[in-house]
């Protein structure tokens, strides 16, 4: 792989590299400017022959972080989260789903009478969502709702107005498998080379999330480049 082209930081890190298939490679710094009446953003993370891996944050064009998301293979996978005004207000979970089949198969728990049953989804579907999604009333880390899906059907709803319900959150997913590195007894996957999907835990630090700021560095080449938070890795 031969990079053509990058960016270079003030403090000597290059990002946005292109190789000379003209794939984006490494750390990647993007910003989208306000169109349409939607606000602009900064996303900023790697790529991997042109695809999306790992950890990328989104921020508004001010510096606040606005989500913090896992990708492989360019589909949102594992967890997610959502923040308001600098404020963690959602944690969720998404499965990626296996792009080189036309069809991905699952195993999920029926509701009704608790048997395992065989859930067929498109592959193009990209990501589902795949397990506990909790709201918060920001900035308080106050639990408002639980939603539980799987393989993006809605399985289990919960309003929490009262701060005394967060116990009955707890001790609901501390009832999960995925509490713990063991295998699952009914596995989520008929893929056996398939890693259990790693789901939510109840917070214990129920302090809200200091909004993250980027400052301006440095204008080259007619785009800004941008100083990345040192707690995002």
């Amino acid at each position: 792989m031969r990079i053509v082209s990058y960016e270079l930081l003030e403090n000597g890190d290059t990002i946005n590299r292109t190789d000379s298939k003209n794939q984006r490679q490494g750390l990647w710094s993007i910003t989208t400017e306000a169109r349409y009446g939607e606000d602009g953003f900064h996303e900023y993370g790697s790529f991997v022959n042109n695809v999306r891996q790992g950890k990328w944050g989104k921020y508004d064009l001010r510096g606040h972080v606005l989500a913090e998301e896992n990708f492989t293979d360019g589909k949102r996978d594992g967890e997610a989260r959502y923040y308001e005004n600098g404020y963690l207000f959602c944690v969720g979970n998404y499965l990626a789903l296996k792009a080189k089949y036309a069809y991905d198969t699952l195993l999920v728990e029926d509701v009704v009478d608790e048997r395992m049953k065989t859930v067929i989804l498109k592959a193009d579907l990209g990501s589902v969502r795949h397990g506990f999604w909790t709201y918060y009333k920001a900035p308080s880390m106050k639990v408002v709702r639980v939603e539980e899906y799987q393989a993006d059907e809605l399985i289990y709803q919960k309003e929490y107005p009262e701060a005394k319900d967060s116990v009955r959150i707890e001790a609901r997913m501390k009832s999960w498998p995925h509490v713990t590195n063991k295998p699952m007894p009914q596995v989520w996957s008929l893929d056996k080379n398939k890693r259990p999907v790693r789901y939510t835990d109840f917070p214990e630090n129920t302090q809200y999330v200091t909004p993250n700021v980027r400052k301006n560095i440095r204008e080259l080449n007619g785009l800004i480049a941008f100083q990345v938070p040192t707690q995002f890795y």
